[in-house]
């Protein structure tokens, strides 16, 4: 190999020094994307391989290659970097970063073949690619090899070969922390897929748009009559502003779930790109326990970083403590543990049984009291008195949390990731160093917000702890949490175990049926060569053959080490050359054989899993690659970033969000931006057309009439929404609550008539599924849900109804957006039978009204679609919804019918089930049988159960009409205060005719804003084709 073409001094004794000038890098050529990274005088090192090839499972290797800063583009593509994101925060200047061979002469293990100086590079230049083939099947990602085609119809080839790719953005700012240090390569640099909302050319025309905008507002704000909040001035300025900053507000969240010690925390830290960030098991294992979001900063968290905790109410907080009081007793009371049979139950409580003492010593430490004697005391009455002494303490350590007792929430703003850090370990750790109780066990969520690119696109990644490390407190709000926010579900499990991990199979079940679902096998470097090389096949052949060559390099670098050590002058120079020659074949040549191996593994695994699942996509990837070579700038970093399969995941959770966010940017172009500047010119046209007295009178006369039929039909109490929303009321009392309580008594008798078979079984096997809430199987019984069994009449009965209503809903869509449609077209029509009073005026009142329509009919469509999907996601409206993921949705129909951790029914049975899971000692297995009875009886189950689907209809409704009115009514006060700038108050001048100079300034924009407006829209329309 050339070492570095800077002069350099090598020590190889302490009696001789040699100074000399080696030739120049192959890497300074100027066609550098084209010149392999591996350097010429190790070409025939690599003849050795020449015969190395994988099996069709494992698909081929092309040797990494160097790139330039675009070669991450695809020939005659121009996808988005993070960096040129319209709404991205702008990138961090471009350092170069030093490549160093630090180096020592002493006798240790370490090499001798390495520089005392470095040579400053962009490490970008070094930029290497590994393509694997993903074995022909698109569900199996392999790294290196990001699929041209995805589910979501996106084409990482987008565009034509000429465009733009210089992603001019200012230099200054960056989303990576404060802190953080020069990286070899930006994140920022890499390329977005090639989904429509990414495309370079639409990004850019986004980002000329509102700069137009906010010149507009620049303009407006100097005049003083902006200072006058009363003016309609005001108004216009401060809706362009806030539409020269616009942001896709949509987000997408992303979770992640897999047991403890998998690495997903650090597939977290690594997709976010920031340093042991989230917080891992090997860490303690108390921040497996809570659910964690990683938000982008927005207007409401404007710090570096922002962490809010929500905490348990006490009622939340004494069921909690009663479970694992439950947990730990049936494990260590001896009653209670003679009545687990089998090995695999009482491994299973022994494991609940560990940690709910972790958790009551993470709360209560400072108890003397505290033992597991004390919690496991068995006397009459025990059970009862030891949970009221756990509330006493759990509500006296509630006076040191933050806040106070009282507080159900808690903000930090932390000015660094160390601070950040420091925070999150204060809410996520075991052992409080000044006494104080942890705060985890009563947290349900954690939210942190922070500057990343992967999250400037609106994506939110979840970290979700496993279910088998979960109390079933837990498990119900983790499950809720999977069916109800997750837009896409990533299983993170271990790729040697993953063929046979059973968590995969169980997340997948507590999945809703139409959510994607994707695996992620982590670990992926984790691979012995000797292992792999056993056997007689003809890759474990070849295996062996690659580790013999690498054995003789090595042999070849110890004797050159022992030659150089005995010469000096010329020839202690050569040997030098030699070593490092050597050195970086032996680099390569290690390389290659993981590559190798992983890519093999790889493959073998996933084509394994999704034969078993069809509907899952499979991801490899190593945390340790990634986080070890991330900031490395040596020559072959790249090629092991890339090998790490985290880029290419990445990319790949920027397709979650990319539909609502070109759904949304198609919004703003075709519909908002058209009406603001209708507003704007409405303005700027006052007092151009001639309008006599007369005139005036029938203007005034036709606005006026024009403005009380908008506020009747879209505002006042009998307007089309007001109306709409009533008559959804009356649909579904009719169609639900009425059914319910017409059928809740004969519900009620066949819930018992249910429950007596289960009261039939043997105590063991009955006590056995009180234990998991009914929702079992043991070797005497095969696989049943308790809770399903009960909520199935009402799903016999309710199932058509459910479908009645979202039937009405999709009609009413076409109903409201008809009549809107109607209403706008005959008011425009009487404006147009008195064109010939203000033509100029009136014609661009008549395309403002039409603008405001169709953003009133975006509304329309998408909160009664946000209303569909709270009630039943549709599968086939997946990538059509607007949603707001910062409010929990609840999946109605689902949970009503079904008999899930999450669903009306399990919430309502699992009082019955903490009673039960409560009874000790001799005649324990009637006094479950009887509470069950009790329950079904006296509790009035169905009632309840009519209640709350009663709630929860009401929430989602009441949510999204009232979001729904504010959009609309927002919309016709905007077009009812064009009105004034058409005619004025007789004897009164207008606005435009009190600043001159500025409505003549606005109107001489107006043809470059629209010109740049329309190319923008070609281009959205050109990406939506396809």
């Amino acid at each position: 190999m050339s070492v570095p073409s800077s002069e350099f001094t090598f020590s190889a004794s302490p009696r001789s020094t040699v100074i000399f000038t080696p030739p120049s890098s192959s890497r300074d050529s100027s066609n550098e994307g084209n010149i392999p990274s591996t350097p010429q005088s190790t070409r025939q090192t690599l003849l050795l391989f020449q015969d190395l090839s994988l099996n069709d499972s494992a698909g081929s290797i092309n040797t990494p290659r160097a790139r330039s800063p675009t070669a991450w583009l695809s020939p005659g593509s121009s996808p988005s970097t993070y960096a040129q994101q319209h709404n991205a925060t702008p990138r961090a200047r471009r350092n170069l970063v030093p490549y160093s061979r630090s180096s020592q002469n002493s006798g240790g293990s370490r090499s001798i073949f390495s520089s005392t100086t470095s040579s400053y590079v962009d490490a970008r230049e070094e930029r290497t690619e590994s393509m694997i083939s993903d074995g022909g099947t698109d569900r199996i990602h392999i790294p290196g090899a990001f699929p041209a085609q995805s589910s979501r119809g996106e084409s990482h080839v987008s565009d034509d070969a000429n465009e733009s790719e210089d992603g001019s953005e200012s230099d200054q700012y960056s989303d990576t922390a404060e802190g953080t240090e020069d990286l070899p390569s930006d994140i920022h640099d890499e390329p977005l897929p090639g989904a429509p909302v990414y495309n370079h050319r639409l990004q850019t025309g986004l980002k000329e748009v509102k700069g137009e905008l906010a010149s507009l507002a620049s303009m407006m704000g100097l005049s003083e009559l902006k200072q006058d909040q009363s003016t309609d001035l005001h108004s216009l300025y401060e809706r362009t502003k806030k539409m020269s900053m616009f942001e896709c507000p949509e987000t997408r969240i992303v979770g992640f779930i897999g047991d403890s010690g998998v690495g997903k925390s650090s597939l977290i830290n690594s997709l976010l790109d920031q340093n042991s960030l989230s917080r891992s098991s090997s860490e303690g294992a108390a921040c497996t326990c809570v659910v964690t979001e990683f938000r982008h900063v927005d207007s409401n968290h404007t710090g570096p970083f922002t962490i809010e905790a929500q905490f348990m109410t006490a009622q939340e907080m004494k069921e909690l403590l009663d479970e694992l009081l439950s947990s730990f007793r049936r494990f260590h009371v001896t009653s209670s543990f003679q009545e687990l049979k089998s090995q695999e139950e009482q491994h299973s409580c022994r494991d609940a049984a560990d940690r709910a003492w972790e958790t009551f010593r993470s709360l209560f430490s400072t108890q003397p009291r505290l033992t597991m004697e004390f919690l496991s005391a068995d006397f009459d009455g025990a059970y009862p008195e030891l949970l009221e002494q756990l509330e006493r303490w759990a509500y006296a350590g509630l006076t040191l949390r933050p806040g106070g007792p009282d507080a159900l929430e808690h903000s930090v703003i932390a000015g660094d990731l160390t601070e950040c850090k420091e925070s999150l370990d204060l809410l996520t750790a075991n052992n409080m160093n000044d006494g104080r109780p942890a705060l985890w066990p009563f947290i349900k969520l954690i939210r942190v917000y922070l500057k990343s690119p992967i999250l400037n696109t609106g994506l939110i990644l979840a970290d979700l702890p496993g279910f088998s490390d979960l109390n079933f407190a837990r498990v119900r709000a983790t499950e809720r949490y999977l069916a109800h926010s997750c837009d896409e579900v990533f299983v993170v499990a271990d790729i040697s175990r993953a063929c046979t991990n059973p968590s995969i199979q169980d997340v997948m079940r507590r999945c809703r049926d139409d959510q994607p679902r994707r695996v992620i096998l982590s670990k992926s470097e984790v691979i012995s060569p000797e292992e792999s090389g056993r056997g007689t096949t003809p890759d474990a052949l070849q295996i062996r053959r690659m580790n013999k060559e690498i054995q003789a390099i090595q042999k070849q670098i110890k004797l050159t080490e022992v030659r150089l050590r005995k010469v000096s002058g010329a020839k202690q120079a050569e040997l030098a050359v030699k070593g490092y020659e050597l050195r970086d074949k032996e680099n390569e040549l290690t390389f290659q054989i993981k590559q190798f191996l992983i890519t093999r593994r790889n493959n073998l695994v996933a084509q394994e899993l999704t034969r078993k699942h069809t509907d899952i996509r499979v991801f490899c990837i190593s945390n340790t690659f990634y986080s070890e070579y991330r900031r490395n700038g040596n020559s072959q970093a790249e090629a092991y970033v890339d090998l790490s399969g985290i880029r290419e995941l990445r990319r790949y959770c920027q397709l979650v969000p990319a539909e609502s966010q070109l759904r949304l940017a198609s919004a703003f172009l075709e519909h908002q931006v058209p009406a603001l500047l209708r507003s704007i010119r409405q303005w700027a046209l006052s007092g151009t057309d001639s309008v006599t007295a007369e005139k005036s009178a029938i203007l005034r006369r036709v606005l006026e009439n024009t403005r009380e039929a908008l506020r009747r039909e879209f505002i006042s109490s009998q307007s089309y929404i007001h109306l709409a929303r009533q008559s959804l009321d009356d649909v579904f009392t009719e169609r639900i609550t009425e059914v319910i309580r017409n059928s809740r008594a004969r519900w009620t008798t066949q819930s018992i008539e249910i429950s007596l078979e289960w009261a039939g079984w043997a105590p063991n096997t009955y006590a056995a599924f009180c234990r998991k809430s009914g929702d079992y199987k043991t070797g005497a019984q095969s696989y049943r849900c308790w809770n399903n069994e009960l909520v199935q009449p009402a799903r016999e009965a309710l199932n058509a109804e459910w479908e009645d209503i979202l039937d009405w809903l999709q009609a009413q869509t076409g109903r409201l957006v008809g009549d809107t449609r109607t209403t706008f077209e005959e008011l425009r029509e009487e404006i147009e039978a008195h064109i010939e009073l203000a033509p100029h005026a009136l014609q661009n009142l008549q395309q403002g009204m039409k603008s405001r329509q169709e953003c009133i009919e975006d509304d329309i469509q998408d909160s009664i679609q946000k209303m569909i999907h709270n009630f039943e996601y549709d599968v086939q409206d997946i990538d059509n919804l607007k949603l707001d993921s910062n409010w929990l949705p609840r999946l109605i129909k689902r949970d009503m019918l079904y008999g899930h951790a999450s669903s009306f029914i399990s919430g309502l049975m699992q009082p019955a089930y903490a009673a039960m899971n409560r009874e000790e000692g001799g005649g324990s297995d009637s006094r479950r049988k009887k509470i069950m009875n009790d329950h079904l009886t006296h509790s009035r189950l169905f009632a309840e159960f009519s209640n709350l689907a009663r709630s929860e209809y009401t929430n989602v409704v009441t949510g999204c009409f009232n979001a729904l009115q504010e959009s609309v009514t927002e919309q016709i006060e905007s077009l009812v205060r064009d009105f004034h700038a058409v005619v004025t108050v007789e004897g009164q001048a207008s606005e435009a005719e009190q600043a001159p100079a500025l409505a003549e300034a606005l109107r001489s924009r107006f043809g470059r804003i629209e010109e740049i407006l329309q190319s923008t829209m070609s281009v959205l329309q050109e990406r939506r084709r396809g």
